[in-house]
């Protein structure tokens, strides 16, 4: 009977974002994981087929932790405007995790923008149904806007998470009101 793992898969895996919250996702070797858990890398290999399976689990991780704030944030009543912020402060907060999943070369190449969204965005069509139900937009308005509006919230989480400039929630919400409201004029024609 083999030996009894000393740690499980999330105790592992909790290990792994606090290097990568550190040293970003290069920080992660057989070694490193051994000396953070202050244990032989034999337990990473237990549970872990190989490196790439545990650097596969490491991403999953960061996902759904980025998952649980926009699940919070659809709660809020103008949840569009909600999840934009959090993405925002995911990115403040959790810089290096923000990294990882949202500015690594995609696993398969997007072909066309409007791929993108629906692959990457865990919430994707919570988002646009919460467009369609809060301004009355139709589906296809909806996915343009939110296009338009993605792209201007990344840039800014990904100035943040970069550390080129911290922007206030002040600023931040300021910011992503006008260009709301200039975009939502613009498609609408009003």
């Amino acid at each position: 009977m083999p030996p009894r793992n000393k740690f499980n898969k999330k105790e592992i895996l909790q290990a792994c974002l606090a290097i990568v919250r550190e040293q970003g996702i290069a920080g992660i070797t057989a070694r490193s994981v051994a000396a953070k858990l202050d244990s032989s890398s034999k337990v990473i290999f237990g549970l872990f087929e190989n490196m790439e399976a545990l650097t596969h689990a490491i991403v999953i991780a960061a996902e759904e932790m980025f998952v649980e704030r926009v699940q919070t944030a659809l709660q809020e009543e103008k949840a569009f405007r909600a999840v934009g912020l959090a993405y925002i402060q995911f990115a403040a907060e959790e810089p290096k995790l923000f990294q990882l999943i949202f500015m690594n070369e995609p696993e398969r190449p997007i072909r066309a923008f409007s791929e993108f969204l629906p692959v990457k965005d865990y919430s994707y069509d919570k988002m646009i149904a919460s467009l369609q139900e809060e301004y009355g937009l139709s589906k296809e308005l909806s996915e343009r806007l939110y296009q338009h509006l993605f792209i201007y919230s990344h840039g800014i989480a990904s100035m943040t998470a970069a550390g080129i400039y911290r922007f206030s929630a002040e600023e931040i919400t300021g910011l992503l009101t006008e260009v709301f409201t200039a975009f939502l004029k613009e498609i609408t024609g009003e």
